[in-house]
């Protein structure tokens, strides 16, 4: 089973006051290293970014297909739309650029549960040990798109209170294989400079523990 891959690069960042997607982590472009990983599971990945963004080419040199909005300004749901509506498959990984530490091995656990749900789910969605429920680091399949143009064309942007209306099967960060367990920060998202300050931080120190191996 064949899934496309959604890169959700079109946040304005407000908080960050720059362009998360572009900020390095030991020395390369975030949005380089979150579709490096998205492409090893996926059969086709694409970027879904502002038009401004696809104007000023700023993400040419990832070498992807690069979509923009239909519902423009409606936020991640507006991405999401975008991607669904390009793809070619039934089930598609969507990946939000604010992700520094998502792995192809998480990637393809939610996939490989998505290969064995039951017919009726719609959306496979991780929810960290605290509680959170992370969306926009899930499968969707095709189908959810009715539904999604629905709440667009209403101008409902809000994540969560479209996911309540999805047949959803939601995986406990608890339920992650045995070899995830020394990485609790693969659902951490980062939203200000100090998020980004501590995923610096704990990047270099795991590269450090790795070079140590």
């Amino acid at each position: 089973m064949e899934i496309s891959g959604i890169l959700l690069a079109g946040g304005a960042s407000r908080r960050m006051g720059v362009n998360k997607a572009l900020l390095e982590i030991g020395g390369v472009p975030l949005i380089s290293n979150i579709s490096s990983e998205l492409s090893a599971v996926a059969h086709t990945v694409m970027i879904s970014c502002s038009e401004k963004d696809k104007d000023s080419d700023t993400y040419r040199f990832l070498g992807l297909p690069i979509i923009t909005d239909t519902y423009a300004g409606l936020g991640p749901l507006g991405g999401l739309h975008a991607g669904l509506s390009h793809s070619q498959t039934e089930w598609n990984a969507v990946v939000a650029c604010d992700l520094p530490f998502v792995t192809k091995e998480l990637l393809q656990h939610i996939f490989n549960r998505a290969g064995n749900a039951e017919s009726n789910v719609q959306a496979i969605v991780p929810v960290a040990a605290n509680g959170k429920v992370q969306p926009l680091l899930a499968m969707y399949h095709i189908n959810v798109l009715p539904s999604l143009e629905a709440a667009l064309e209403n101008r409902h942007s809000r994540v969560m209170e479209w996911l309540q209306g999805l047949n959803v099967l939601y995986i406990p960060e608890d339920e992650f294989p045995d070899s995830f367990m020394n990485q609790r920060d693969v659902l951490l998202n980062m939203n200000t400079p100090d998020d980004y300050q501590t995923v610096v931080q704990q990047a270099s120190a795991k590269q450090d523990g790795n070079s140590e191996t």
